[in-house]
């Protein structure tokens, strides 16, 4: 074990001073730093658009839902046209012509599909659009197999930089629920009015309570409300960034580990003393591993801190993921380095296989989902098609990393529409494992 540990030591230390890596990570700091005050002015400056609450219940064995149009400040408005909307988790459509809302009150409309198709869902999605004009894509939420929510962003009518939340709720019954109340750190903001309808302002945990149960809604930030928050931007970018610099940071760190030292023929000295060749190469990938993490662990901090500026603020889940996304991504990418190295006879062919891998999963994959969509006749614009190209993301590291990250945001089923987080898991693990026992196997090979 001490031996194992000096050659981590050595292999970690020599990693945190290369320049090559210190400069990709200073490049993807740079770019965050340089971005986020342009995501939040945008955000500042948007306008939101109309939003539309809907909460599904129970009719005889099929889903009803009322409906009600509202503001961005929350208030209910009346609208008419033509709507369709589409059900995400059957990619059900229903088009209704002469559609009118209501500005006192909900309005119900009904449809054949079984309501236990809603129930057995955690996260449903619901998009709308009234004579072309789109005015929703938002989350249901249920509560202990008996409600149903949904909720908006609003914000303040006298002070725009105040944000709030509009909720609707209902009963799988329909009705009203009594004993249903809103907090907003841990301050009680209210309960529904006569048709299930509440607004409140303020910054922090919007949290519910029903009964015996209570939980998490959303969490209101200083940052105008709108359809899609400032949060949600930055995490999608994070992971985007991710994708790109941390494949290239572990594709140098693993080529420095094994190839330019076997080239070089230090490799074969290390291997003739008395150490055992898994203390050696596993020695080698922990300290290829540690200093990238180290690395960009404290790009996210210091990400964090800038953030809290704009006055925004990450859940520890949030912050969990992005750790996990960069952990997984940095391994699997230095083993599939390492196992590149082992074919290497000059120093420029592993760095060349990495590349071409780099490219492969970046760029070249998603052609996969194409062609398997295609194949399978699915409209391409459908949410078919989106569910089979994340199914099939999941024999790709890179999208595994991003859905890693996308599972900490609330509204972000959307984006992994088709994926669960058992599935993510699983593919990560098969991941990981698979390119061990690959390496294993080659590391005695080619003794």
């Amino acid at each position: 074990m001490r031996k194992f540990l000096t050659i981590v030591k050595r292999e970690t230390w020599r990693e945190i001073k290369s320049l090559k890596i210190i400069v990709i990570a200073v490049i993807m700091l740079a770019i965050i730093l340089g971005t986020i005050p342009l995501i939040s002015s945008s955000f500042q400056s948007s306008s939101p658009q109309l939003g539309l609450l809907v909460a599904p219940f129970n009719n005889n064995g099929s889903m009803a839902m009322k409906l009600l149009v509202i503001d961005n400040t929350g208030s209910p408005v009346s609208i008419s046209g033509n709507l369709s909307y589409i059900y995400y988790n059957n990619d059900t459509r229903v088009f209704i012509s002469n559609f009118k809302t209501s500005s006192s009150s909900t309005i119900t409309i009904y449809s054949d599909i079984p309501f236990s198709n809603y129930v057995n869902q955690p996260r449903n999605f619901f998009e709308a659009s009234v004579s072309g004009i789109n005015i929703s894509t938002f989350i249901f939420i249920d509560v202990s197999d008996s409600l149903s929510i949904s909720y908006w962003d609003i914000v303040s009518p006298s002070n725009s930089s105040l944000p709030g939340i509009a909720i609707l709720v209902t009963s799988f019954d329909g009705k009203v629920p009594s004993n249903f109340s809103i907090y907003i750190n841990n301050t009680l903001a209210g309960i529904p009015n006569n048709f299930g309808y509440f607004r409140a302002y303020g910054t922090g945990n919007v949290t519910y309570k029903y009964m015996n149960t209570s939980g998490f809604i959303k969490f209101l930030s200083p940052i105008k409300g709108i359809s899609i928050t400032v949060e949600e931007v930055i995490t999608s970018l994070s992971s985007s960034l991710i994708s790109l610099f941390v494949p290239i940071a572990a594709i140098i760190a693993g080529y420095d580990a094994f190839a330019k030292e076997k080239v070089s023929g230090a490799l074969d000295i290390i291997l003739s003393r008395p150490l055992k060749r898994e203390t050696v190469y596993w020695g080698k990938i922990l300290g290829a591993f540690i200093p990238i993490f180290i690395y960009f662990t404290i790009i996210s901090l210091l990400s964090l801190l800038f953030l809290m500026h704009y006055g925004i603020f990450f859940t520890p889940l949030e912050i969990l993921s992005l750790v996990a996304s960069v952990s997984f991504l940095t391994f699997v990418f230095i083993i599939l380095e390492g196992i590149s190295g082992f074919f290497g006879r000059s120093v420029a062919t592993p760095i060349i296989w990495g590349i071409v891998i780099w490219i492969f999963f970046n760029m070249i994959y998603s052609i996969f989902s194409l062609v398997v969509i295609f194949i399978s006749g699915t409209n391409i614009l459908s949410t078919g098609a989106v569910k089979i190209e994340n199914i099939i993301g999941l024999g790709n590291p890179i999208d595994i990393a991003r859905y890693i990250t996308y599972f900490s945001i609330p509204n972000s089923q959307i984006l992994i529409y088709g994926v669960s987080f058992a599935d993510t898991v699983i593919a990560s693990l098969a991941w990981i494992i698979v390119t061990v026992l690959i390496f294993i196997y080659l590391s005695k090979k080619f003794e």
